[in-house]
């Protein structure tokens, strides 16, 4: 079984020494997408709905200082006192999280050592956050979607670990469909370390079918309009 095994092993390495792998681009046709006016109360709605039917909720659209109050009571029902969030400059209200100290939440610092040891520390001191606060790069009306990139200042923690996940979607960031969003952001895959698009909260059906949220991510998604 060893001796078949290095022989197939040592005909893949030859292989990859010499293989070549055509562009995708060199056989697929351009796909001929132009961005058209869309009557934006109507994307208001249709995202409502569809984030409302995955079990996630709506607020507004609400002018900034609004948005302020609604995320700080949402903060207040979660039940915990610590949020991992972005930083101020990367989310769409200025001044949000100093509000939110005042509040008397604690932020808790996002940054995850490289080393094992201190890995594992810190993700125990995070896993006390009852929530996570992030901005969104665009919303998805058809399915009720938010676009999220990480980076330097946009943990990937603050949508993955908490219990509760509060996204700020400013009401412009809004777009039909995928197709639209992408035609508009041509570069997405250089926006982050990495790319989401996240439909509802968590779910899983692995135990008997049965639909239950909150399995490998928050529970609860509350996405903030900001007009």
């Amino acid at each position: 079984m060893t001796a078949n095994r290095d022989t197939i092993l040592n005909r893949i390495c030859d292989s990859l020494k010499t293989a070549h792998l055509p562009s995708a681009r060199a056989i697929l046709p351009p796909r001929p997408y132009s961005l058209t006016p869309v009557d934006l109360s109507a994307l208001v709605e249709a995202f409502t709905r569809e984030v409302t039917a995955l079990k996630g909720e709506v607020h507004g659209p609400q002018p900034a200082s609004q948005a302020v109050e609604t995320v700080i009571a949402l903060l207040q029902e979660s039940g915990g006192n610590e949020v991992i969030a972005w930083w101020d400059g990367d989310l769409p209200i200025p001044g949000l999280l100093d509000a939110i100290r005042e509040a008397n939440f604690k932020l808790l610092d996002p940054v995850v050592p490289p080393d094992l040891t201190g890995r594992k520390a810190k993700m125990q001191q995070l896993a006390i956050a009852s929530a996570g606060l992030t901005g969104a790069l665009g919303g998805l009306a058809d399915t009720g979607t938010l676009v999220v990139a990480s980076g330097s200042a946009r943990p990937r923690l603050a949508s993955l670990l908490p219990p509760l996940h509060i996204a700020l979607l400013p009401v412009a960031r809004l777009y039909p469909d995928l197709p639209s969003f992408l035609a508009a952001h041509p570069d997405i895959a250089h926006a982050g370390s990495n790319v989401v698009l996240i439909t509802g909260p968590s779910r899983s059906s692995d135990i008997e079918f049965t639909p239950t949220l909150g399995v490998h991510g928050p529970k609860a998604l509350h996405v903030v309009l900001i007009q």
